[in-house]
């Protein structure tokens, strides 16, 4: 039930997280350690149980990135699919095959959070093997 509960409240919206300040992510991380020890059945003093729980900040980045995924392979949602633009250098570099993605310029720090700006640089950040494993779909 605390997993029902807690986890998609902590999912509800998530990527709106996305950079936000280190006091707000260690108030939503004690919340999440809080349902573990009580999945757990432990004590606050003792040794968690580990849950295999993503930590509140890499669930943030994990939501943009899944959100990235579907727009830009799937093309669903279309508002978020025409934001995400492929980078195209403007010679043949060994980049070209990694499938990035262009990172508008934006010089404020609201601006930075949005979607258009934080969807690639996260998407950009993955492993390089990870993009490896992934193959553009051609969709008509």
């Amino acid at each position: 039930m605390a997993c029902a509960v807690i986890g998609s409240r902590l999912d509800y919206c998530n990527s709106m997280f996305y950079k936000m300040s280190d006091k707000n992510f260690n108030k939503l991380q004690q919340i999440q350690n809080r349902a573990a020890r009580i999945v757990c059945g432990v004590g606050r003093w003792q040794q968690n149980a580990r849950q295999h729980w993503l930590p509140v900040y890499s669930r943030t980045d994990f939501k943009v990135v899944t959100l990235c995924f579907k727009s830009h392979v799937m093309r669903q949602p279309d508002y978020l699919a025409v934001t995400l633009d492929r980078y195209e250098p403007s010679r043949s570099l060994r980049s070209s095959a990694q499938h990035l993605l262009s990172v508008p310029f934006c010089n404020t720090v609201l601006g930075k959070r949005c979607f258009l700006v934080a969807a690639p640089l996260v998407w950009n950040s993955l492993i390089l093997e990870l993009l490896i494993l992934y193959q553009p779909l051609r969709i008509t």
